[in-house]
């Protein structure tokens, strides 16, 4: 008997048909099936799909014999992969010296002839055959030889594309585990309370939030049913039926109170979500609970700071209301009749008389322009700010002829060129400039004629309208106060005025976006400054 030669490229064939996973498997019928074809094609009693392994021939397919395998050395197949591009035929075994001694001639099966088709790869490495043998000698026609060869190479496409699939699920298996093992990681250390349930309401998998939350250890939880935890009545009433639909493939959410061990009652929002295997079959559901109980409390407090706000509106308006009519009609009446006794009776009275009625006549002057202040004030807050481009010499020009009998009076002058526009509300643009302009001739310097200045300045972002005059000036440590409501600086019998301009000119300013700042010099005047966003930001609140 003549053993077959190794082939050149053993190492690598080996390497091959072990990569493909086949060796040793069960049965299968695409492969039986070749052999009852191969088996019907050529008429003979035995029909093998045969791998040669480094020791052994091993039947992937068998008809005919009872063996699973055959030693390598008396393996007719070992001869028939070293010509991979043809089939091998010995139409008489017992006259092929090669094999007239083989045990399976001269013993059982008492092969005579022996027909085997190369399975090779597509890059060229014959991992065993397609064979059928007999037990009597024969032949086979050039059809039966093809058929052969054709079966063949559906083999060695059945196995590749085999072990291409088990890769493929090999991969999907490992890219499933590692995101499997991330995602628990995660899940160990997320915020939230996590556990998985398997469809017979175990718990298989807690993380340390719930851990914290519901007291134990893994080993107190992991394996017991999830009633034990949240009790019997909770479990079949609330939990159950959500529960049972994620366990049918449905995304479930909802909200409870819970009584933790550990942390007392908590408000929890609860979301459910199935679990699938690799074959995409419910293996069981994620229990996700995020605990809201502070943002609950916080809605609550923010719902009673609304109602409260919504309180206090109601207040001020009412508050507006008393301002606008409940004492603005007794000051009017104050007023009017003041200034009657003034011009019609002043005369008759006696001086000290005169003298406490001029008092009265210039307090209820003060209150009304006080109740007009504080009306611009009080209703700012519920002015929606309309903002368009505004012309600032044109609006100086409405503001000259509002202070004319000031300008007048006082020798004074207001100082404006052709400005850029800027985006503001205008009327609530106009109530600034002309507070500005009207403090500026307040507060003149003694036998100086007062100048105020505007002008703008086009900055990054926005725009500055600088309103400068040349008066009397403001301290340093009086600077930052100045804003302030009912800020006063001056005695009243100097200065009129009811503390609330520059109070005005700020919330304007604010809720442009703005800001107002002031610059000063004691004895030589003082610079205050509008700040005013080309794209308003939100109103800055104090």
């Amino acid at each position: 008997m003549v053993t077959s030669p190794i082939p050149v490229n053993e190492p690598q064939r080996l390497a091959r048909l072990r990569g493909l996973g086949v060796l040793d498997t069960l049965p299968e019928k695409a492969f039986d099936d070749i052999s009852a074809l191969a088996q019907m094609i050529c008429g003979t009693p035995v029909a093998l799909i045969s791998l040669v392994d480094q020791d052994r021939q091993w039947f992937k397919s068998r008809i005919g014999i009872v063996e699973h395998e055959t030693p390598r050395e008396v393996a007719f197949c070992s001869h028939a992969i070293l010509e991979q591009d043809q089939v091998m035929v010995v139409e008489d075994l017992r006259q092929d010296p090669r094999f007239s001694d083989n045990p399976l001639v001269t013993g059982a099966p008492d092969a005579r002839f022996y027909a085997g088709a190369p399975i090779v790869t597509h890059d060229g490495l014959a991992l065993g055959t397609v064979c059928v043998l007999d037990t009597k000698a024969r032949k086979l026609d050039p059809g039966q030889i093809d058929a052969l060869q054709r079966l063949a190479g559906l083999v060695i496409n059945l196995l590749e594309h085999e072990s291409v699939r088990i890769e493929e699920a090999t991969r999907k298996q490992e890219a499933w585990r590692l995101q499997h093992e991330e995602l628990t990681a995660m899940a160990i250390a997320g915020l939230d309370l996590q556990v998985y349930i398997d469809p017979n309401y175990l718990i298989q998998h807690v993380n340390d939030t719930y851990l914290a939350y519901w007291g134990g250890t893994r080993e107190d939880i992991i394996g017991r049913h999830i009633a034990e935890r949240v009790g019997e009545d909770a479990f079949r009433s609330i939990i159950q039926p959500q529960l049972d639909r994620a366990l049918a493939g449905e995304a479930v959410s909802y909200t409870r109170k819970t009584d933790f061990p550990a942390r007392g009652a908590r408000h929890v929002e609860v979301a459910l979500l199935p679990v699938r295997n690799t074959r995409g079959e419910i293996a069981g559901a994620v229990m996700r609970a995020q605990d809201v109980h502070e943002t609950r409390a916080r809605e609550a407090q923010l719902q009673r700071t609304v109602a409260l706000l919504e309180q206090r509106t109601m207040e001020q308006e009412r508050f507006i209301h008393i301002i606008s009519h409940d004492l603005r009609e007794p000051i009017n009446t104050v007023n009017n009749f003041t200034s009657l006794l003034v011009s019609d009776h002043k005369e008759e009275l006696p001086p000290a008389a005169q003298r406490y009625l001029s008092f009265v006549q210039s307090g209820g002057q003060r209150m009304s322009f006080l109740l007009d202040d504080l009306l611009h004030f009080v209703r700012l807050d519920s002015r929606v700010v309309q903002l368009r481009p505004v012309e600032i010499s044109r609006l100086m020009q409405q503001i000259e002829v509002d202070l004319a009998p000031t300008l007048a009076r006082m020798d004074g002058r207001l100082e404006h060129r052709p400005q850029p526009q800027v985006m503001a509300d205008e009327a609530l643009l106009r109530i600034v400039l002309k507070n500005l302009a009207a403090n500026g001739l307040k507060f003149a310097r003694r036998g100086v004629p007062p100048v105020v200045h505007i002008g703008v300045e086009a900055v990054e972002g926005g725009h500055l309208i600088h309103v400068s005059d040349n008066g009397i000036g403001i301290a340093e440590d009086h600077q930052r106060d100045i804003f302030d409501m009912f800020k006063r600086l001056h005695n009243r019998k100097h200065y009129e005025g009811s503390g609330l301009g520059l109070s005005i000119c700020r919330r304007i300013a604010q809720l442009h976006g703005g800001d107002m700042s002031v610059q000063s010099v004691p004895g030589e005047g003082s610079r205050f400054t509008l700040h005013l966003p080309a794209a308003p930001a939100a109103p800055h609140l104090e």
